[in-house]
């Protein structure tokens, strides 16, 4: 046990990383990165969430992963930015069989708008360790359809394509949260519906492909890297989970209430 704290602490000394301490949402006590790490313990599916954009997120989230890694334990990386149908790719890249390049297209394709650079870093760890990587999301095309026409736009063989359930009418709880959060993003009532069902579709599929990986390598934690709306334990993909054996950990959030933890969605919130 001592050494996996020491290897913990000389990951989380390296330089490159401003987030250096997390708000443990339980107590409300702020604690190192390194004693939150030792406090996940044997925690089979850590959510660490992101702004995707942010090169602070990504940083925290590779030191997360060599942290995690330090413990000896199998690990695997869930990734929201690759879709189920890109599996290959990531196979291929994580055990060196795809040049760089090609994943690089291969990332354009899924993730587009966003630099490559600010993921860099975790792809060449995971490759150079020979952790999986793990495609999560819903491919684009079927996206798409949901939010321009809901799930009655799919076809049969779209269907086919997905977990059974995954388009099962909204809940309420999905309905009211989701509401809520895209307010902003549709004037129009049925649009707005739309997008609250391409998001679950989102949420759902994310949940049972980790899931599907969980039951595949039982003995592999994974560490799930997705937007914090998705990482969220009461909005995302947490909630859609059968085991609740996870932690969720969140970055700095605006106009947080912490004096109402149950309203954070996280077990650690990172400062």
């Amino acid at each position: 046990m001592m050494w996996r704290v020491f290897c913990l602490m000389v990951f989380l000394s390296l330089p490159g990383c401003s987030i250096t301490h997390a708000l443990r949402v339980q107590d409300g006590q702020r604690v190192s990165l390194e004693q939150m790490l030792v406090e996940l313990g044997a925690t089979p599916l850590v959510f660490v969430g992101e702004s995707h954009d942010s090169s602070e997120h990504h940083d925290l989230q590779l030191r997360v992963i060599e942290g995690l890694h330090a413990t000896g334990t199998p690990l695997a990386i869930g990734l929201e930015m690759f879709q189920l149908d890109s599996q290959q790719v990531l196979d291929d890249w994580v055990t060196g069989q795809l040049p760089e390049a090609q994943l690089v297209r291969a990332y354009q394709a899924n993730w587009r708008n966003l630099n490559w650079t600010l993921y860099r870093a975790i792809f060449v760890y995971a490759r150079d360790q020979h952790l999986p990587m793990v495609a999560l999301n819903v491919p684009q095309a079927i996206i798409q359809k949901v939010g321009r026409g809901g799930f009655t736009a799919l076809s049969d063989a779209d269907l086919q394509a997905l977990p059974p359930g995954a388009t099962h009418a909204l809940s309420d709880t999905e309905l009211d949260c989701m509401a809520q959060v895209y307010t902003g993003h549709a004037t129009q009532r049925q649009a707005m519906f739309n997008l609250c069902e391409a998001q679950a579709l989102r949420n759902r599929v994310m949940a049972r492909a980790i899931e599907r990986y969980q039951a595949h390598a039982p003995d592999t934690r994974m560490v799930v890297l997705a937007g914090a709306l998705h990482a969220h334990r009461w909005l995302g993909v947490p909630a859609r989970l059968q085991d609740q054996r996870y932690k969720v950990l969140l970055p700095p959030m605006p106009d947080v209430d912490l004096h109402q933890p149950q309203a954070i969605g996280a077990d650690y919130l990172l400062n």
